[in-house]
């Protein structure tokens, strides 16, 4: 896995203040200089703690080109890959030359939906064709592209598995899947103060990555990361609704396997009766549930005891089960 060392550029290059959007709450309030990313990238590399470099928290291909070379200049005769996350209307001829110039290897697109008409609600300012084609430009031109999606956005409340699938269509080298979190001093915050957004709880949001997990297994594609990273800002009280948590990947993931666990037993009578769940090496924690709220939902369908084995033999997502 490689080792990362971030760099936030937040809201550099946004033309657009998406609705759920406060960079300056979820990340650094300021950017670093160049020169200051250099210093703090060399470090890191002679600490053995960074092989990429990853440019986030803006649109950096929207951001004036003078400053993309600056910034890309200050690490590009490093020896780091580089990433970069920016919007999929960011992205043309000759943008991919500029990246490629600079030895760029990752791109990671902020589609957060493919519906029209739920990112004209967030005000993303682009459509689902921008993704389509800014995905296809990047492939083309040799690039790993990530695309970052979202659940809960106004107006979604049963259309991120069509998302999900539209995605996974457009066979990404990996996901992120984001639930909305509502951040104070957003024009999402104003919405829920006035009544006039529900955001998903987090059990909820939970539930909904998971969705979106599925199709995702089913296609193979990796997703590397399920909810907002955890940062002081936000674990002090910026993130007010919505599904925050910091183990809410684990808590999709669990989910998934107990669906899974739930398939293997349908029509299964578990009263009074023992269950074994067999899972790959691993997956213990997951299988169990987070707070053990698989163990206990399984236990509320009558079983007497739920256990949980790892077996060598199982691989991936499978799951077995015995009951006795």
């Amino acid at each position: 896995m490689a080792r990362i060392c971030p760099v936030f550029i937040p809201h550099e290059g946004c033309p657009h203040d998406c609705v759920f959007c406060n960079q300056r709450r979820i990340a650094a309030p300021v950017s670093p200089e160049p020169a200051e990313i250099r210093e703090r990238v060399c470090a890191a590399i002679r600490a053995g703690l960074c092989d990429e470099v990853a440019f986030y928290g803006g649109s950096f291909t929207a951001i004036p080109a003078a400053r993309q070379e600056a910034f890309l200049s200050a690490v590009s005769d490093l020896p780091v890959s580089i990433r970069l996350s920016t919007r999929p209307d960011a992205v043309d001829g000759p943008v991919i030359q500029r990246l490629l110039r600079h030895g760029v290897k990752t791109v990671e697109l902020g589609a957060q939906s493919m519906d029209d008409e739920i990112l004209r609600r967030a005000a993303r300012g682009h459509t689902a064709a921008d993704v389509r084609w800014a995905t296809g430009l990047l492939q083309q031109a040799g690039f790993s592209v990530i695309l970052q999606v979202m659940v809960g956005l106004p107006g979604d409340r049963d259309t991120w598995r069509d998302t999900a699938e539209a995605a996974a269509a457009l066979h990404p080298d990996g996901v992120r899947i984001y639930p909305v979190v509502v951040i104070r001093d957003t024009a999402l915050y104003d919405l829920w103060q006035a009544g006039r957004y529900a955001p998903l709880s987090v059990s909820e949001g939970a539930d909904a990555a998971a969705d979106m997990l599925e199709v995702f297994l089913r296609e193979k594609i990796p997703v590397i990361r399920i909810g907002l990273n955890p940062t002081e800002e936000l674990s002090g009280g910026s993130a007010v609704a919505g599904a925050y948590h910091p183990a809410l990947g684990e808590m999709a993931r669990s989910r998934v396997l107990l669906r899974r666990v739930l398939k293997e037993l349908a029509g299964a009578d578990l009263s009074g009766r023992c269950l074994t769940i067999f899972v790959p090496r691993g997956r213990t924690s997951q299988a169990v549930g987070v707070g053990q709220e698989n163990r206990k939902r399984l236990m509320a369908m009558g079983a007497r005891r739920v256990r949980v084995i790892e077996e060598e033999s199982l691989t991936g997502d499978a799951v077995r089960t015995l009951l006795e």
